[in-house]
């Protein structure tokens, strides 16, 4: 059976490679470095899921989700929006989130297999029967009773787990230092726009006052000349 396509769109190539590594064996990973790479790769391939980054250059996620969503097949397709700063993403998109779901970074790699299961897996044609769930019953009693000891694929699992634990949270930090530098620089900018207009308008009230005396002046050099006249 064919894997189920995932495309990545994110500006960050470790989160990228990162989330290949994590879906690598279930899903066929696409992988796109901005919103207009990803929305040309969405277009080709159609996946049945898209990983959205919102905080990108050029086009957000949001602006890039619009455009993906006036593609004739892609207006259903499930989006998950990922981003450090939800703060952000609430600025465009008001809570609660309807058009796309949310996963905050930095985030597990199980809880990212398991929202894109959730979305991808689908439901059990037919009921269970109650033999069968008596089996699992039984099967889990097993493992509670014999839990096995961890082997090499799990042991991998948890390392890129917390892999993806340090990377995420190495860029978050990075993004959310970069965001305070831009605010502290617009702070700066604004309070000397203050300075510059009470410096501006000091400079008005001068000049006035220069206008006024020179005004008063010619108004005695007149007099002074009709004097002599006379």
């Amino acid at each position: 059976m064919t894997a189920k396509k995932v495309l990545v769109i994110d500006d960050s190539i470790m989160i990228r490679k990162m989330v290949k590594s994590i879906l690598a064996g279930k899903y066929d990973v696409l992988e796109a470095s901005d919103g207009k790479s990803g929305l040309d790769a969405a277009r080709r391939s159609f996946p049945d899921l898209i990983l959205l980054d919102f905080v990108m250059p050029k086009y957000n996620g949001y602006q890039t989700l619009q455009a993906i969503r006036r593609v004739e097949g892609l207006q259903k397709v499930p989006v998950i929006m990922i981003s450090g700063l939800k703060e952000q993403v609430t600025e465009h998109v008001p809570e609660p989130f309807t058009e796309f779901d949310f996963l905050e970074k930095p985030f597990e790699a199980d809880v990212l297999v398991s929202r894109i299961q959730g979305f991808l897996t689908p439901e059990p044609a037919h009921p269970v029967s109650a033999a069968s769930v008596r089996s699992s019953a039984s099967a889990a009693v097993r493992d509670v009773q014999h839990p096995e000891e961890p082997n090499l694929q799990t042991i991998l699992n948890r390392l890129t787990a917390t892999e993806t634990l340090l990377v995420q949270g190495i860029e978050n930090l990075i993004q959310r230092e970069v965001v305070a530098r831009f605010s502290e620089l617009n702070a700066r900018i604004d309070h000397q726009d203050r300075e510059i207009k009470a410096i501006n308008d000091h400079i008005n009230r001068i000049t006035e006052q220069i206008e006024h005396q020179n005004k008063g002046l010619m108004v005695i050099l007149r007099e002074l000349k009709g004097m002599q006249n006379k």
